[in-house]
């Protein structure tokens, strides 16, 4: 058998060989005509030609001669591989639950700050700006400390609502494959003083590859002090840490100062060799403590105790599982988004939709603490909090929110944000709700969950005002707090008439509860 192969191949091989052979002697002869054409030309084309000849070497050649002369290969900048990451996000940006950003935006995309916060620190991908801490109602006061490290190559911006969790993937191609880096960013739910980065690179080629790490830390801050120092972790060993600590200007305030103490973990090697068909992670943990507004002199006093504070916070934590420690994160975030608020779709000019709506909500929550959550609140600390959510009294007393411009402004920085978030707050403290609102992130919620539809709270019944002509879109309210172990949920369903017809439901109860229609002119029914 192994010799019919080789007859085969014999047999036809040959027609190839002949025409080998034709070829070779139309190149000898064109090679030996064009030899004779340059020899018959004057000295200046000569050296005309010659030169043509070489810059044409130079221009296909010159990556291989004039390189980086190692062994490893920088990026290729190119964003062809971005969407591969950003696409498992795309069902989750139909139902609003996710944004997606790319560098620079496509046509149809809106901008949305890739921004994270937990009520006491906030930070942002895709910024000039660094850590921001709280300032009255918002967290308003920036710090010139730049916790969030970057890389210089393409990318694409994911805010991930549900999880208060931003998102940064960048890619490049190499030898075919797609390079891929992606970044992870949260201000931990649970534990207030805490922001992590996640950075994971993926390097599927065959050829090393190198990526150089920005990590800047605090830079112009005036008069701060900062340290490296070392702290030993049970996986890994000893790791460095920088801790800066100094005095933050409160703007319009020249009497008042606010003492901070920050410590973030140090990238070894900013410049990394990434190894073939291999993968690298940073696990980068920055923690937070600070003052309220103050004397300076009472600010330097304090930085002792915060120093001390940021100290045990960043061993307890570096001691903490990576996937534990972002479990804690996201739990919170589910257990926050349970009480929730949809509407249909309208194009009519101004209207408030469902994209608009979730990123609003998020920001606002991203600016107010979640202390029943919070590992350091007492049991009695949860129970009062609990108390105040179950019975949210004269919450909410004015129209719909809505209807109200000023409320849905676009937000483009960080700053925007703050805006937003003081404006809400204001809003929902005049219309009832400042008891609520100061229990936190539950309570907060909850009162702009009221303010849709203004539902308001009020003497142990929950009414609805709005008038049938504003009820021409599907709306729904999920797990409104009502009483003890009591949610309630309510729907508008527009009909072909053109006419709103409501459904109340409800989650959970601990004694039965009865609704009506406008007025009570019918018996009330009791509700399942």
């Amino acid at each position: 058998m192994r010799n019919g192969i080789r007859v085969v191949q014999q047999v036809c091989l040959c027609p190839f060989k002949f025409f080998h052979k034709i070829r070779l002697m139309w190149l000898k002869s064109k090679l030996t005509s064009s030899i004779n054409a340059f020899g018959s030309l004057s000295r200046s084309r000569k050296v005309i030609v010659a030169v043509l000849l070489l810059l044409i070497l130079v221009y296909y050649l010159g990556a291989s001669l004039f390189g980086h002369g190692g062994t490893t290969k920088r990026p290729n900048l190119s964003n062809g591989c971005l969407d591969e990451k950003v696409q498992t996000f795309f069902k989750q940006s139909l139902n609003y639950d996710a944004f997606i950003n790319h560098n620079p935006l496509e046509e149809d995309e809106k901008p949305y700050p890739a921004y994270t916060g937990n009520g006491h620190l906030a930070a942002a991908f895709g910024t000039e700006n660094g850590l921001f801490i709280r300032l009255n109602r918002a967290l308003a006061l920036p710090v010139n400390f730049y916790p969030v490290v970057n890389m210089n190559i393409d990318q694409s911006f994911v805010l991930d609502i549900k999880s208060g969790i931003v998102h940064k993937f960048q890619s490049f191609k190499q030898s075919w494959h797609c390079v891929q880096v992606e970044s992870s960013l949260y201000a931990h739910r649970s534990r207030p003083s805490v922001l992590v980065q996640d950075i994971s690179i993926s390097n599927p080629t065959g050829d090393p590859v190198t990526v150089d790490f920005d990590q800047i830390g605090a830079s112009g801050w005036t008069g701060a002090q900062t340290k490296t120092l070392q702290l030993r972790n049970g996986n890994e060993g000893v790791y460095n840490y920088r801790l800066s600590t100094g005095i933050v200007l409160v703007p319009d305030h020249p009497d008042l100062v606010v003492g901070a103490a920050i410590a973030t973990r140090v990238i070894t090697d900013t410049t990394l060799v990434i190894k073939p068909n291999s993968k690298h992670k940073q696990h980068i943990v920055t923690v937070v403590h600070y003052t309220k507004g103050m004397t300076k002199a009472e600010a330097e006093s304090n930085i002792p105790e915060l120093t001390k504070k940021v100290k045990k916070d960043m061993e307890e934590v570096m001691n903490i599982n990576e996937k534990l420690l972002l479990r804690e994160h996201v739990k919170v975030w589910e257990q926050l988004w349970k009480t929730g608020f949809s509407i249909s779709d309208s194009k009519a000019q101004k209207a408030i939709n469902g994209g608009k709506i979730n990123t609003t909500i998020y920001y606002v929550l991203c600016n107010v603490p979640a202390p029943l959550h919070e590992i350091t609140t007492t049991k009695q600390q949860r129970n009062e909090i609990l108390k105040v959510l179950y019975y949210p009294d004269t919450c909410y007393a004015g129209h719909s929110t809505l209807q109200a411009e000023t409320l849905w402004m676009d937000v483009v920085d960080e700053d925007h944000i703050a805006r937003v978030v003081t404006t809400w707050m204001i809003t929902l403290e005049k219309q009832g709700c400042s008891g609520i609102v100061q229990s936190g992130a539950e309570g907060v919620l909850q009162a702009m969950v009221l303010s849709f539809g203004a539902l308001e709270f009020k003497n142990q019944h929950l009414e609805l005002k709005r008038h049938p002509k504003e009820l021409h879109r599907d709306i729904f309210f999920h797990r409104i707090n009502y009483g003890n172990n009591t949610h309630v949920n309510i729907s508008v369903i527009v009909g072909e008439d053109n006419k709103a017809n409501l459904y109340v439901s409800l989650d959970r109860n601990d004694k039965p509860y009865y609704a009506c229609d406008a007025g009570c002119v019918d018996a009330p029914i009791q509700l399942r």
